[in-house]
Formats: structure tokens, C-alpha cells, sequence
């Protein structure tokens, strides 16, 4: 059984550097790619069909990489062929130069066809070594009382185009499904609405905490993505423990005024909750630290490592000074779900 859930399918990028394409049969790489062939077509018979870029450098005719491709049996994949006369000369030259040929390949490939795309390291694909990996929002499995549009809007930019992917991402995270189940469904709805802001809100959070920008929030967030009044007046009370006019005063706030206190008070209790929920669906800390990182660097640039996995160990394993004093605020807000730079 597939163990990427329903409404999200894979994105998933190999590269290869030099003459050993097509790989030799039966070696560790042609084994690898036969796999990962397989398993993409069985998704497909059981209704998703993931996406593949195949990017190869080096003196191979394209026709003869398509066929090599085609053998193999991939339903869904495009290719790159980047002609270069010696692959061994131009990396002694300095992997960036390759590097940036590649990245500008799959910068195009993404933008244009998989922007909607959140990286995480592939769980039905585990004996491939994939230079990048990421999910994408594959159709609607979940009742949000609110369309991707709307929700997108209240988004910080860097994750604007990946509104739908991380709605369900969200929805399989916290198990919306069997909260939904156990109540009437005005009710069920309130309770997506509540975790919808709460993601919101958090993926601002992660904007300030690195450095990227501000934490807009609250001024970004509209009425029509709120749970209803009576939701929120409930919650606050619950949360508060404070008659109305105590609550009021301790907001310094008018009644009109209180919605906005009233979804502060459910982000901020369920903040916890969404961030153990978010580490588990991306496999570790590390993994859902690298979603937030790379939606905003895409690390598509000349000094791109070779893979995703080397970008994540250089960019948490630099014992560099000043990398670690950069790192400091961000990773604490992932491992601890919230730190002060978060609320600027």
C-alpha cells in the first residue's frame, strides 16, 4: 500500500553527472531506477501519478536517454539532456558551474509545472536516491469551509502557490478526518477553520523567525477564513476562563474587537499540537525545518549542492559561527514551536 495518502502525490527530480547513463544493467543504480519505475506505476493503477524530472549531463544523445528512460517504464516523466564535452574536466573546474546548469533546469521545471510543491523525503520511494523530493496537491479529500484561493491570500508569499499542497498536508497531519466524523458537520468545519489559521499563523511565525520577513498574521488573516462567532466566543471563554467583560479588558479590547483576540487564543493553545503533528508527517524535525526553508530559498542557485540531502546537512550541520547564530532563532521555532523573533 502506497504510504503517501490520497490527494497528494510525489514530485521527484534524479540527476546524473558524467557517462554512466543509462546505468549498467543489473548495477545498484539500474536496480534503484527499476524500483522506483515500478513503484510509480502501481500508484498509477491505484490513482495517482506521480511526476518525474530526469535531468542527465554529459555527452549521451538525447534520443538514446529518452529510449533509456522509456525502458524503464515511468509513466509520467520529462527529461533534460544538458550537453557538456567533459563532465570530469568542468567538475574539477568547479561543481558550481554544473551545479548551476542543473538548477537552472529544475528552477524552470518547478516554477513552471510544481510550484504547488513542499519538500519531503519520499516514503514510497526509499531505495532511490533522488536529487530533490516533494509532495503537491493532488485533488480534494478534505471538507475546508473555505476555497485554496482564499486560503492563499492570508499566506505568506513564499508559500502562496502552495496553499492547496499544504491544506492537505494539514488535514493528514492533525487527522482531520476522524475529527470531523465525531461531530455535526457546522461543527467539523469550525474545527478546520481553527487548525487552517493555526497554520496560517504559524508559517508567518516562521517568516520572522528567519529573518525572511515580518509576521503579518493578523493583518493578513480575513473574516472569511475564521471559524464562526459562537465557535470563537466559546473558545475564548474555555481558554480564558474570564467573563466576557474580564476578557475585554484583559485584551484591551472592545466586544467588536474580540474575534481577533478569540483566534489568537486558539492558534496560540493549538500551536504545539500542530508542530509535533507537522514533524511526524515530514519524517523529524530536520525534514519539516527544510519544508519551511526551501519554500522560501529554493537553494536553485549556482552553488546548489548535488542533492537535497546535502543541502540539509550543510545548511544544519555548518559548525560555522555565524551560521549557527543565524540557524538559532529558526530552529528553535521548529523544535520548540514558537521563539520571540516570531512574534516581529
Amino acid at each position: 500500500m502506497d504510504k503517501l495518502p490520497r490527494g497528494l502525490r510525489y514530485v521527484l527530480i534524479h540527476v546524473t553527472l558524467g557517462s554512466d547513463f543509462p546505468p549498467v544493467a543489473n548495477s545498484a543504480t539500474d536496480i534503484a531506477l527499476l524500483r522506483a519505475a515500478y513503484c510509480a506505476r502501481q500508484r498509477k493503477a491505484r490513482g495517482t501519478e506521480d511526476a518525474f524530472l530526469f535531468v542527465v549531463v554529459g555527452q549521451q544523445a538525447p534520443e538514446a536517454v529518452n529510449g533509456a528512460i522509456a525502458a524503464y517504464g515511468f509513466p509520467n516523466a520529462r527529461i533534460v539532456c544538458i550537453e557538456v564535452d567533459d563532465v570530469e574536466q568542468r567538475l574539477e573546474m568547479g561543481e558550481e558551474i554544473l551545479h548551476g546548469l542543473v538548477g537552472q533546469a529544475v528552477e524552470d521545471w518547478m516554477n513552471l509545472e510544481h510550484s504547488g510543491a513542499v519538500t519531503v523525503f519520499p516514503k514510497d520511494y526509499t531505495d532511490t536516491e533522488f536529487w530533490w523530493s516533494g509532495v503537491e496537491y493532488d485533488n480534494n479529500v478534505f471538507d475546508w469551509p473555505f476555497d485554496d484561493a482564499e486560503f492563499a491570500k492570508a499566506l505568506p508569499t513564499s508559500h502562496l502557490s502552495k496553499a492547496a499542497t499544504w491544506l492537505t498536508i494539514l488535514g493528514y497531519a492533525v487527522d482531520l478526518h476522524a475529527t470531523q466524523a465525531c461531530g455535526p458537520d457546522a461543527l467539523g468545519r469550525d474545527i478546520a477553520a481553527a487548525w487552517a489559521a493555526t497554520l496560517c499563523e504559524w508559517l508567518h511565525g516562521f517568516e520572522a523567525a528567519s529573518g525572511n520577513g515580518y509576521n503579518h498574521f493578523a493583518s493578513e488573516y480575513s473574516a472569511g477564513l475564521m471559524p464562526s462567532d459562537f465557535y470563537l466566543g466559546f473558545e475564548l471563554a474555555r481558554l480564558s476562563g474570564d467573563d466576557l467583560e474580564s476578557a475585554c479588558e484583559s485584551a484591551d479590547a472592545d466586544i467588536d474587537d474580540m474575534s481577533g483576540v478569540a483566534l489568537k487564543a486558539i492558534t496560540q493553545d493549538k500551536r504545539d499540537e500542530l508542530r509535533a503533528a507537522l514533524s511526524d508527517f515530514f519524517g523529524g524535525d530536520s525534514g519539516l525545518y527544510w519544508a519551511l526553508h526551501s519554500a522560501i530559498w529554493p537553494s536553485y542557485s549556482d552553488d546548489h549542492p548535488r542533492s537535497m540531502r546535502d543541502a540539509i546537512d550543510r545548511e544544519l550541520g555548518s559548525g560555522d559561527m555565524e551560521d549557527m547564530a543565524r540557524l538559532d532563532a529558526p530552529w528553535r521555532y521548529v523544535t520548540e514551536g514558537w521563539c520571540d523573533a516570531a512574534d516581529d
